[in-house]
């Protein structure tokens, strides 16, 4: 392998090789989906519902965190006081 490659692939941090290896997979199967024919609005469908699924437990523990934050930062007033 030149070093050059051996220099580039040394320095990639582990993020970064995830990605390369991600796109180096689904690069090699563009021809086998192009045989298949393939649907991809299932696929579509699926990840716009993981990315929902994903989206949502960060966004509830943040309303969580910050109406947590108001209620101990709060004093009551009126009846309640």
């Amino acid at each position: 392998m030149p070093p050059e490659i051996v220099d580039l692939l040394a320095g990639l941090t582990p993020a970064s090789a995830v990605c390369l290896a991600v796109a180096l997979f689904s690069g090699s199967l563009v021809p086998f989906f192009l045989l298949l024919d393939a649907d991809f609005t299932a696929l579509w469908q699926w990840l716009r519902a993981g990315a929902g699924t994903a989206f949502a437990v960060p966004r509830d523990a943040l309303l969580d965190a910050v109406a947590l934050f108001l209620l101990l930062t709060t004093t009551p007033k009126g009846a309640m006081a």
